[in-house]
């Protein structure tokens, strides 16, 4: 295998080389931008070399600091921002076995987590070493979802590697806008969650199915839940809603802009034994919350608001004013539970939204808990773009 280096030019020389398809590339990073990924970052930006060869999308490649150190092993990307996601600091191949210790290291962590359970995020992208990639498994079946070229050109192999671990009939690859199947896959999936079970559309649904990073805040309600009339905004297919309900709340109003999850939470409530308690309409969230209707509990779920660091400032006052309408509609002394599941709004900037949400209503808040993703969806530490939720419990007065 031939080997071509690409190194280091003066900005003069900026721009793109050919490169034969078939050759393994050696990309070689400016000076001193091999600091970052060297403390564990997975992402080569694009203007951190000089010079990029013209690679096909999905490509193996060697990163390479301007000293000829090696930095890492990855694979190419042709758009974006982010260049080449980072596999291995070392020369490994990227084969078959390579995806199948990935796949079984991540499982032996999901199964200590969950002893007897088979619904969870089987792999969290940079965090289990597959940057770029998202899988969950609900029983038999695993939904992986990715933007990636290079997934989508290795499929077979993920997908053989997944089957073959024990109880996986069926696999479900949503590569871009493309869809893979392998195995038994349904065009409906149910999975029990901690005691309930839920359904939802694979086709026609959201992200891999479920959102399995709320599961265990979910729970975290029980003292308050009993007696309590909740809101449960963004309520998708009635996780938190069919949770509130089994811990005791009398009443819940689910709401969500999509019919189809609305039409799965009334079957979910039922399934699950609230049915008489929940009721579910399909309606925007604010225009909900500015009805002059109170509730003891309100949760807020919305979808990112913030697709990029450039939307941030824009998403921060959407925040800001969904959570001041959300704390109009709690009683005083009630719960305002709010998520943001924005990679480019941290902690702080989502609290001090709270914080001036609280102060144009003149209402105290306590905060009593602030809580990321349940542990299937771990925090790598050298990347804090992957502790992308955050989930705050509030007292209102």
């Amino acid at each position: 295998m031939t080997a071509c280096a690409v190194g280091w030019q003066s900005p003069p020389f900026l721009g793109y080389t050919s490169l034969p398809m078939h050759e393994k590339c050696q990309v070689i990073l400016k000076p001193r931008e091999d600091r970052r990924l060297l403390r564990g970052h997975l992402w080569a930006y694009r203007n951190e070399f000089a010079v990029m060869p013209k690679l096909p999308d999905g490509a193996v490649v060697d990163v390479v600091s301007e000293t000829g150190r090696l930095v890492g092993r990855g694979f190419y990307q042709s758009e974006g921002g982010i260049a080449v996601r980072i596999l291995a600091r070392k020369s490994v191949d990227i084969d078959a076995d390579f995806f199948l210790h990935r796949i079984v290291r991540a499982l032996r962590f999901r199964q200590r987590l969950f002893p007897g359970q088979t619904s969870y995020r089987w792999i969290h992208g940079e965090s289990d070493g597959l940057p770029g990639l998202m899988a969950d498994r609900y029983g038999g079946l695993v939904s992986a979802q990715t933007s990636c070229s290079f997934y989508r050109q290795r499929a077979d192999e993920l997908a053989q590697a997944f089957l073959a671990q024990d109880g996986v009939t069926g696999v479900r690859l949503q590569a871009g806008s493309e869809t893979i199947r392998f195995g038994e896959v349904p065009a409906e999936l149910t999975a029990e969650i901690d005691g309930l079970v839920l359904t939802a559309d694979l086709e026609g649904g959201q992200k891999t199915g479920l959102f399995l990073d709320q599961r265990w805040n979910s729970q975290r309600l029980a003292a308050f839940a009993p007696g309590a009339r909740v809101l449960d905004a963004h309520c998708y297919v009635g996780l938190w809603s069919c949770r509130l309900a089994l811990q005791g709340a009398v009443s819940v109003f689910g709401v969500d802009s999509s019919q189809q999850a609305i039409d799965h939470a009334r079957r979910n409530a039922e399934r699950n034994g609230v049915g008489d308690r929940c009721a579910f309409e399909r309606a925007d969230v604010s225009e909900t919350l500015q009805r002059g209707d109170r509730y003891d509990i309100v949760l807020l779920d919305p979808p990112a608001l913030a697709k990029g660091r450039g939307s941030a400032a824009k998403a921060l006052g959407l925040y800001q004013s969904l959570n001041r309408d959300a704390m109009a509609a709690v009683e005083p002394g009630g719960f305002l539970v709010t998520s943001s599941c924005s990679h480019a709004v941290d902690l702080d900037s989502f609290f001090e939204a709270i914080k001036r949400a609280a102060r144009a209503l003149q209402r105290d808040v306590w905060i009593l808990e602030t809580r990321g993703a349940a542990p299937d969806h771990p925090v790598l530490a050298a990347m804090p773009e992957t502790a992308y939720l955050k989930t705050m419990t509030l007292r209102v007065f």
